[in-house]
């Protein structure tokens, strides 16, 4: 058995973002040359860096930089993160209803070309039709997962073609695809998510990981579900473990503060020392789940924590068991 971890950064802040933001007003360039306008003006940006850095110096496979209508953009912090962690792979995750697959895929593929090929797509729609109307998205319920198949049809065909046509209800392409420098790229990793029994077919069909969330209700029988689902198309695919965590050399203390931050009892929140954690995260490691996606309230020091004092009592167990 091998495990990955991943970090969520905080897009959307974890308690201090509105802090950074208004440490220092952003002063007046003169010089147009300069690149860099915050000048002294620390941001939430230079957190979220920081946040990288050390998920990065603490051990962590990779990164993701979620998709929050309230936080910042995901592929700009992709990109910027890009050029300060240099080890890590980096998941920006957005909707298939954010634009044109086309694009998208050129997009991945310039992201690829100038980072080793580390970038991987996490693609999900909010099912709250509220809030995707106020990102301009009007899609139905019924439609969105039809539009997620069609959306990989694209991006896979123009993506491995210089000549893709396809005609469907929300994409449509003719003679597409790239050429010269961007042609022959590897294409991104494709997580995808959900529980359903739809969820898990576009997902045997097209992903490469399934993301389900701690807490999920036949964790065990689902995973199984969708591995059997993969091996008929002649696929495999692997599984990833989203969850809250809280971290503390004292399990009193962790508990602690799960609870001042609402979290007590909390199905998809785990919660221990640094011994019981190991010991959780291995044990959902042998119902087949592949890759661990973890996020905090507090996520710098929660990641030096995890990376430090976490991961290395599962690597040492990994080996031991090897």
């Amino acid at each position: 058995m091998s495990l990955e971890f991943y970090w969520y950064l905080p897009t959307a802040g974890d308690g201090r973002s509105k802090a950074f933001d208004q440490l220092a007003p952003a002063k007046d360039t003169p010089n147009t040359t300069i690149r860099d306008l915050r000048r002294d003006h620390y941001t939430n940006i230079d957190y979220i860096t920081q946040v990288a850095r050390a998920a990065e110096l603490a051990g962590f496979d990779g990164l993701i930089a979620p998709d929050d209508a309230a936080g910042e953009a995901s592929w700009i912090v992709a990109g910027l993160i890009a050029r300060d962690i240099k080890r890590p792979k980096i998941i920006t995750e957005f909707s298939p209803g954010a634009g044109s697959a086309v694009y998208f895929a050129k997009k991945a593929v310039t992201f690829q070309r100038y980072s080793g090929n580390r970038l991987g797509w996490s693609l999900a729609t909010s099912t709250d039709a509220a809030t995707r109307k106020a990102l301009g998205d009007f899609v139905a319920d019924g439609d969105i997962a039809r539009r997620l198949e069609e959306f990989l049809i694209v991006s896979k065909g123009v993506g491995s073609s210089d000549d893709f046509t396809f005609k469907g209800e929300f994409f449509e392409v003719l003679k597409g695809g790239f050429g010269g420098p961007l042609s022959g790229w590897q294409l991104p990793e494709i997580s995808l998510s959900g529980d359903t029994s739809e969820a898990l077919e576009i997902s045997a069909g097209y992903g490469d990981v399934h993301v389900f969330e701690l807490g999920t209700a036949d964790l065990a029988s689902k995973i199984a579900r969708l591995k059997a689902l993969t091996a008929t198309k002649a696929r495999t695919i692997n599984i990833a473990l989203k969850a809250r965590i809280f971290a503390h050399d004292d399990l009193d203390r962790a508990a602690l503060e799960a609870k001042r931050a609402g979290f007590e009892n909390d199905a998809q929140t785990l919660t221990g020392d640094y011994d019981s954690l190991a010991e959780d995260l291995l044990l959902l490691g042998e119902l087949g789940v592949d890759r661990f996606q973890l996020f905090a309230p507090h996520s710098l020091e929660t990641a030096y924590r995890i990376g430090e004092h976490v991961l290395p009592r599962i690597r040492q167990a990994l080996r031991k068991a090897a």
